[in-house]
């Protein structure tokens, strides 16, 4: 996520590849600009129908946030980083607080009965649904967004013959993709037994004549056809 603050960027990167994004800024950057990194900072995301008056209960300005909005608020003296954005599908707000303040902005979102903590798996299996890719499972430094089928989010600017085309990592090969097509395509299967889908989630001997649940439910296969 970049959210622009007129005299400054701010900048929330995957943490797996802090240090491989950080290096790639530096090298490409620190002759125009000053590049910091905020390593003391927590994430909160509280998600879901019932997010908006949750979060404008502590901050009321949240309630006016579009979709991807950003700004940058006080929760109790803490100042905090705040975006209407998630990783589930559904809506609600991504917090960035101080580190040593995650505790307290927690439970303050605890105080109202309905929020529940969540783990990695129930935001797994969300995102999954919502067919919304992660790096180390659907993802990796050796995945095309073509191959990922994320060539949705390549400007018609950057492609080939558009007013910007190239001059991003990869671009001879992502746009070769896109002319000719990808050996391979990231796609959705549907499920319809067992628990819910997320990789390493129960052993295969728990459905021994069906196929191993031990499968992401997004996997990569052959492209059927060139576009």
């Amino acid at each position: 996520m970049i959210a622009n603050f007129g005299s400054f960027l701010y900048l929330v990167v995957n943490a797996a590849c802090v240090v491989g994004d950080l290096a790639h800024l530096r090298e490409r950057l620190s002759a125009l600009c000053s590049i910091e990194l905020l390593s003391d900072r927590a994430l909160l995301a509280i998600q879901g129908p019932m997010a908006v008056p949750f979060s404008s209960a502590l901050v009321p300005a949240v309630a006016t946030m579009r979709f991807m909005d950003a700004g940058i608020f006080s929760i109790d003296g803490n100042e905090c980083f705040i975006a209407r954005s998630g990783y589930t599908g559904e809506d609600g707000f991504e917090i960035s607080v101080p580190a040593a303040a995650a505790r307290s902005v927690a439970e303050r979102l605890l105080d109202h009965s309905s929020v529940q903590l969540i783990g990695l798996g129930a935001r797994d299996s969300l995102r999954l649904e919502a067919g919304l890719c992660l790096y180390g499972h659907d993802l990796s430094a050796e995945t095309t967004p073509v191959e990922a089928a994320l060539d949705w989010a390549i400007q018609p600017a950057r492609r080939t013959g558009g007013s910007r085309a190239g001059g991003f990592p990869g671009a001879d090969a992502i746009l070769s993709q896109l002319t000719h097509g990808a050996s391979r395509r990231l796609v959705g299967l549907r499920r319809n037994f067992g628990p819910y889908a997320r990789a390493r989630c129960c052993s295969p001997m728990q459905h021994p004549t069906r196929p191993s649940a031990e499968s992401p439910l997004a996997r990569m296969h052959p492209q059927r056809a060139a576009r």
